[in-house]
């Protein structure tokens, strides 16, 4: 397979995927603090009036309204810590699953729309960036915002967002993502409303606990647009929660802590050079092929 035209962060090979190792974005991602913007991020997807109307429409989401959440993470977990192929793979994929996905909310769309394609993955930039902010990893460099900010050229690409409309640098990323914020687009159509709330109110999901997470990430207008409940005391709560999840977090074992997919990721490259995998990624390798893993590849 031919591989795509993608910035040049570093150089790679096919083992190590377009990012590798020694990226940011792997030491990041491998982290499942990440999954504590998780409702973050999802909810300000379908705060975009397009992108519900597309969810409601064409997805499961009163049945399974976290299962987008799932499915995405998935999607670019082999984006992220695939082989370059199984990235292109998967984002071609993804390309022809939403080539299908139309509608005219507010107006006529498809979700390979630049526009739409650009916002969903911006939710996941800023969340990861806002996530790491508030829990903040020990070793990362001073720089390692503006670095993964770089490197997240080459998903956005990957995705289709072409280089003329993702944003330059991380300033003008900064810029448009509060231009969407503070602007009317966002929760400005019911059914913005109606998915918000089928997922905040996922019987799954513990009642405080989804009202801590929503209303602490969220802007407090954009909160009541969507009829999320919020609190004056919901931001303090969320950086309580945040604090106290991150001092845990520093207690277990990194080897332990690493989700599945890094671990396949080593795995992989240690057997291209001809080197002993280490106990982890043999295990996940193993259970791989038994079933599908959460935050793993399938």
């Amino acid at each position: 397979m031919a591989h795509f035209n993608l910035p040049k962060i570093k150089s790679t090979t096919e083992e190590e995927g377009y990012f590798g190792p020694d990226s940011i974005t792997w030491r990041l991602y491998r982290e499942p603090l990440v999954l504590a913007g998780g409702l973050r991020a999802l909810l300000l997807q379908v705060a975009h009036p397009s992108v519900a109307d597309g969810v409601a429409r064409f997805s499961q989401f009163k049945t399974d309204p976290l299962g987008r959440g799932y499915r995405t993470f998935a999607a670019m977990a082999l984006i992220y810590f695939g082989s370059k192929t199984q990235a292109e793979q998967t984002a071609q994929r993804l390309n022809r699953m939403h080539s299908g996905i139309q509608g005219n909310t507010p107006q006529p769309y498809s979700a390979n729309d630049p526009e739409l394609l650009l916002w969903v993955f911006a939710t996941l930039t800023h969340t990861t960036l806002e996530v790491f902010d508030r829990m903040p990893l020990r070793n990362l460099p001073k720089d390692w915002r503006l670095q993964f900010y770089e490197e997240s050229k080459i998903a956005a690409r990957l995705l289709g967002i072409k280089k003329s409309r993702y944003p330059a640098d991380l300033q003008a990323f900064e810029q448009y993502f509060q231009a969407m914020l503070q602007g009317e687009t966002l929760g400005s159509v019911p059914v913005c409303r109606e998915v918000a709330l089928s997922i905040v109110e996922h019987p799954y999901l513990p009642k405080k606990l989804a009202q801590v997470l929503a209303g602490g990430w969220l802007p407090e207008a954009l909160c009541e647009r969507l009829g999320v409940p919020v609190t004056a005391q919901s931001a303090q709560k969320l950086q309580r929660l945040l604090r106290r999840i991150s001092w845990i977090y520093g207690f277990i074992p990194s080897t332990l802590r690493w989700n599945p997919a890094y671990h396949q990721a080593q795995y992989r490259i240690a057997k291209a050079r001809g080197q002993k995998p280490r106990w982890m990624g043999r295990f996940f390798n193993f259970l791989s092929q038994k079933m599908k893993i959460p935050m793993g590849l399938s």
